[in-house]
């Protein structure tokens, strides 16, 4: 009981030095930052990178619209600025921002073509692992045949924050479409640090000028919209190639990538007359090796059922089915096989195929690691082996199509 004083006197101290918070600050006091565009600032060193931060107007999208003509005021707004690196050209845009930027939620970067294709993406997110208050979480998407800043001004319908309608976007594209993966700063950062990287691309489709004004949401059909678009090779960091519709998704088809899709086949006389959803599927990736050369394996393992038929076919019957099934798994050979030749022209390494030679033979990995991407990768042998499962035809086994 002796040391009863002294353990109430440390009690009253802890609660002396551990209440209240020394960092806080206030909400009205932040413009919270939603997201930010990188685009090529100049030919000088001083204006390397043009930066520009999305800020949210919390009193628009906390629904007091109407009230004293807030009605006309945008749900967010953006400022941009040069500088040699980025962390100046977002301390050169602090003073044009009535409060202090807050970057925790950040919830979208852009990067603009030129910039990607020109000067490369490789020193762009040193300031985001360096700085706590950036958390790696939020994807990265390429802005193609335009700049960032311009998509970063387009007004959006039904989500009134434009980082918020792009991300909601990408996801449900990945879900509903397939072709297009979300890929976090950190997946990319990793991605690197190889050779080959691929990120997700975005268009600007109308006028940008148009979308950068409020009555782009004010009509029944927007004037200027954005949309989900291409998947982005890069070598060195640097952005070499466009993959569009099957190349693209047969990146995803090898990456394993791809959660639901709807692939359409020929039917009788009926070009793409049968629609097949694709609701699951997996993809494995092993290295064998073969007189000191690598050999990869690709097995593709789908499940789908029938979602729409336009010609005369007996789905009751199991030949056909089984039918449907090969002509799956042609189609699906096909899709990858093009993603791979796309990579091996480009001599990218976009499915990190060296880390499965690492995996199986790190000895050999080490021998030819340095011209992995040039020489050994667009000559290496690879095998692609698919399986597809038709597991439902629907509610109707007899298309009332005579």
């Amino acid at each position: 009981m002796k040391h009863k004083p002294f353990i109430v006197f440390l009690m009253l101290l802890s609660i002396v030095l551990l209440s209240g918070c020394w960092d806080r600050a206030e909400l009205q006091d932040l413009d919270i930052v939603s997201a930010i565009g990188i685009d090529e600032g100049g030919d000088d060193v001083e204006n390397r990178y043009r930066v520009t931060v999305q800020i949210i107007n919390e009193g628009q999208i906390a629904g007091t619209q109407g009230q004293g003509g807030r009605s006309e005021m945008a749900p967010v707004t953006t400022y941009s600025a040069t500088g040699s690196t980025i962390s100046e050209a977002l301390r050169k845009i602090a003073p044009k921002s009535p409060n202090e930027l807050f970057f925790p939620h950040v919830q979208l970067m852009v990067i603009g073509e030129d910039l990607a294709r020109n000067k490369g993406i490789q020193d762009l997110f040193d300031v985001i692992e360096r700085d706590s208050q950036f958390r790696t979480l939020f994807p990265i998407l390429i802005v193609r045949d335009n700049t960032a800043k311009a998509l970063l001004q387009i007004t959006t319908p039904l989500e009134a924050v434009p980082a918020a309608k792009i991300v909601g976007g990408l996801e449900t594209t990945k879900k509903i479409w397939g072709e297009y993966a979300s890929t976090r700063a950190d997946q990319v950062i990793q991605q690197l640090d190889g050779e080959g990287a691929n990120l997700t691309g975005i268009e600007i489709t109308g006028d940008p000028a148009k979308g950068n004004e409020i009555t782009n949401v004010q009509q029944i059909s927007s004037k200027t919209d954005i949309q989900i678009k291409g998947l982005a090779v890069f070598k060195n960091g640097k952005l070499q190639k466009w993959l569009d519709g099957d190349e693209a998704r047969g990146a995803s088809w090898i990456n394993n990538e791809l959660t639901k899709t709807v692939v359409n086949l020929d039917c009788e006389k009926k070009k793409k007359g049968i629609a097949v959803e694709m609701v699951r599927s997996q993809t494995k990736v092993k290295a064998d090796i073969k007189n000191r050369k690598p050999v990869i394996r690709i097995a593709v393992r789908s499940e789908g059922h029938i979602s729409e038929v336009h010609c005369p076919i007996a789905l009751g019957k199991h030949e056909s089915i089984e039918k449907i099934e090969k002509q799956m798994e042609k189609e699906i050979k096909e899709e990858v096989m093009m993603a791979l030749e796309a990579a091996k022209e480009q001599k990218s390494d976009i499915f990190r195929f060296g880390e499965t030679v690492n995996r199986e033979d790190p000895k050999l990995w080490k021998k030819i690691k340095g011209k992995w991407d040039d020489e050994i990768f667009p000559e290496t042998e690879v095998h692609v082996n698919v399986q597809v499962f038709i597991r439902r035809s629907g509610l109707r086994t007899k298309s009332y199509i005579k």
